[in-house]
C-alpha cells in the first residue's frame, strides 16, 4: 500500500508539472501570436509609409513643375550674368583695433590708420585695387556681424581714406 500511495503522489506531481508546462506553452503561444500580429502591423505600416513617401515625392515634383519659385527666372539678354561674391568686412576689408600695442605695430608697418581715440580701422593693403578688379568680375556683397551703426562708421572711414573704389555704396 505504501508503494501505491507513493505512486499516486508521483502521478499527481507529474500531472501538476504537465499542467504547468501546458500553461507555459499556452502563454508562449499567445506571445508568439502577439509578436506575429505586431510583425504584420509593422509590415502594413511600412507599406503605408512607402506609399505616402511616393505621394509626397509626386506632390513635390508637381509643385516644382507648377511653381515659379522652383524655376529660375529668365535673365533678359541685355543683362550680363554675374556671379555673387560675399566678402566679410571684418578681417577681409580691414582690421578693427582697440589695443594701443597693436596700433603701434600697425603704424610701424606703415599701414594707414583711421578712427577715433579708442577704435582704429586698419584697411588691408591693396584693398582698393583688389575691389576694382573683383567688381569687374562679380556682384560684391559686403557681410558683417557688426551693428548697422558700426558698419556705417567703418565703411565711411574706408571711403574717406580713399580705400573704396567709386560705385561702392554702403546700405
Amino acid at each position: 500500500m505504501h508503494d501505491q500511495s507513493n505512486l499516486q503522489e508521483v502521478v499527481a506531481k507529474l500531472k501538476q508539472e504537465a499542467a504547468e508546462l501546458q500553461t507555459r506553452i499556452d502563454e508562449q503561444r499567445n506571445e508568439l501570436v502577439s509578436i506575429q500580429e505586431l510583425e504584420t502591423q509593422v509590415t502594413l505600416k511600412s507599406r503605408e509609409l512607402v506609399t505616402l513617401q511616393a505621394n509626397i515625392d509626386k506632390l513635390h515634383e508637381n509643385a516644382a513643375a507648377e511653381s515659379s519659385l522652383f524655376r529660375p527666372m529668365p535673365i533678359p539678354p541685355d543683362i550680363p550674368r554675374q556671379k555673387t561674391l560675399i566678402l566679410d568686412l571684418n578681417g577681409v576689408f580691414c582690421k578693427i583695433e582697440r589695443s594701443a600695442t597693436a596700433l603701434r605695430q600697425v603704424k610701424d608697418l606703415g599701414w594707414p590708420v583711421l578712427g577715433s581715440r579708442t577704435t582704429w580701422v586698419v584697411p588691408r593693403s591693396g584693398l582698393r585695387e583688389f575691389l576694382e578688379q573683383v567688381l569687374e568680375l562679380f556682384c560684391v556683397i559686403i557681410w558683417t556681424s557688426r551693428t548697422e551703426r558700426n558698419t556705417k562708421l567703418v565703411l565711411e572711414a574706408l571711403e574717406s581714406a580713399g580705400c573704396l573704389p567709386p560705385g561702392v555704396k554702403s546700405g
